[in-house]
């Protein structure tokens, strides 16, 4: 029986199916797969390339069109953008972003910590309930709030960001909320030790730890505050007070188009943004630095 057995091979051990295909039709495959794939995101970059050429190039170009064209070199776009109405719409931009983004943080700061740390009945249902006031669009509520702000005769630039402020407020406190969950509790325990009161542990334990999510916080409120619209154009009625974007819309005439001065100012406009990005850009590599904070 034992030499009947042993007089039969072993079977073969089964290929996988990869190894079946020859290696010059995969690696032929492979290669027009990539092929279509780097052309799909070649076309994709140039789609998005060609309005930022468009906005570098008409902004030297004295005589920018809507077409993208090699310009005919000044800067005199420039420097209308940078006097006058120009310069004090980006002052009125940037206090009322500052402005927003204060009121956003300070409260989700609060907030986000009474909602971490202590017990309240339903907080995950009132987290979901909060993040589904993010998508609730600002043009539903312009014509209450205006004719709130007109009777008390707030339509002025202080009000609309605290408005522009309360609005960023949902997705700061859900951020920052977030944030502050993943900071050990140990850590606060050790300071009440300490005799540390409630603002001393925010302040000095809990804040520090929380940092990404609160710059976060920051940069989302103070983008949504920079590139709105809608509100200041029906909120603000002091025409010493209008911002950036309804600036750049008055540049639109009914009879003539300043596309060099859209441009140039476009760019200077951006400009902020990106620097609040550098600045912003450091805490946000190291993430929750928390390693060795508490010890085992």
């Amino acid at each position: 029986m034992t030499e009947s057995i042993a007089a039969y091979p072993p079977p073969a051990a089964v290929q996988p199916v990869a190894e079946l295909v020859p290696e010059e039709t995969r690696s032929a495959a492979e290669r027009r797969e990539m092929l279509i794939v780097n052309g799909l995101l070649g076309l994709l970059g140039i789609l998005f390339l060609a309005p930022m050429l468009w906005i570098f190039f008409a902004s030297v170009d004295s005589d920018a069109s809507y077409a993208l064209s090699w310009p005919h070199f000044t800067l005199s776009h420039f420097r209308e953008v940078t006097r006058g109405d120009f310069l004090l719409s980006l002052v009125n931009t940037l206090l009322l972003s500052v402005i927003a983004s204060a009121v956003s943080t300070i409260a989700a700061i609060l907030g986000g910590y009474a909602l971490s740390r202590r017990r309240v009945p339903l907080s995950d249902e009132l987290m979901v309930a909060i993040l589904f006031l993010t998508g609730i669009p600002l043009a539903i509520m312009i014509v209450p709030v205006f004719q709130i702000y007109a009777q008390y005769n707030l339509l002025n630039l202080w009000a609309t960001g605290v408005f522009l402020g309360v609005c960023s407020l949902p997705f700061a406190l859900w951020l920052i909320k977030t944030g502050m969950d993943a900071v050990p509790k140990e850590l606060e325990e050790a300071a009440r030790i300490e005799q540390a009161n409630i603002l001393q542990i925010i302040l000095h334990v809990t804040v520090p730890v929380a940092l990404p999510s609160i710059f976060a916080a920051i940069i989302y409120s103070f983008i949504n505050a920079w590139g709105a619209f809608l509100p200041p154009l029906v909120l603000i009625s002091d025409q010493a007070q209008i911002t950036g974007p309804i600036k750049i819309y008055g540049l639109i005439g009914n009879s003539d188009i300043r596309y060099g001065d859209i441009a140039a100012f476009s760019l200077i406009y951006s400009l902020p943004v990106v620097v609040l990005y550098i600045l912003m850009s450091r805490p946000f590599s190291g993430g929750f630095s928390m390693g060795g904070a508490v010890k085992g």
